[in-house]
């Protein structure tokens, strides 16, 4: 799945410019950070696609759309192929009988959204120094470094391993990009 940021994003907040062979390292470790926040997210926010599903219609002949942000609605049929007559409305399609339909729409943003590309650049940052220095990725959180004598100093080595953000920001990233069912659920 194509990453959030791209290495030039990361060094232009780092201000740094990536090798050739630190690129391919550096665009991996956006993938996983990217990974991660689509995991808190539960959508598949970006790259824009286009799928196609099977559903039998609800209650009220409401089909929810499994992905969002849900950029049309481009066919519903039957399963045999026959155009099917549908509205859409907060991200369901809604047909008129119970019968199984086919659904085809498009989601996804044409760009990352620049929070998320921003979070990625973050997460890898805070990545880049343990691995740069060979001490692996889930080693606890940097506490200090200091210059003269050379010395790396960690802390929390529990909950702030590897690449994680803070619980906060994860409700947010909830909270802004995530299906209403999980926008709402209190972590803790």
């Amino acid at each position: 799945m194509q990453a959030f940021a791209t290495p030039e994003d990361l060094g232009l907040r780092m201000k740094r410019v990536f090798t050739v062979d630190e690129k391919t390292w550096v665009e991996t470790l956006l993938q996983d950070a990217s990974g991660y926040l689509r995991s808190l997210t539960v959508w598949e926010l970006y790259p824009r696609r286009q799928a196609t599903f099977r559903a039998w219609p609800g209650g009220r002949g409401n089909i929810l759309l499994p992905q969002h942000p849900v950029v049309s609605v481009d066919a519903v049929t039957s399963i045999a192929g026959a155009p099917v007559a549908w509205t859409f409305r907060d991200d369901s399609v809604y047909v008129r009988d119970r019968e199984e339909k086919r659904v085809t729409f498009t989601f996804g943003y044409d760009a990352p959204p620049p929070e998320l590309r921003r979070w990625a650049c973050v997460l890898v940052s805070q990545a880049i120094l343990p691995i740069e220095l060979e001490l692996g990725m889930s080693i606890g959180g940097l506490s200090s470094v200091q210059l003269d004598d050379f010395r790396v100093a960690f802390a929390n080595g529990g909950e702030q391993t590897g690449m994680q953000l803070s619980e906060r920001n994860e409700q947010r990233i909830r909270r802004d990009f995530g299906p209403p069912m999980i926008r709402s659920v209190e972590t803790g």
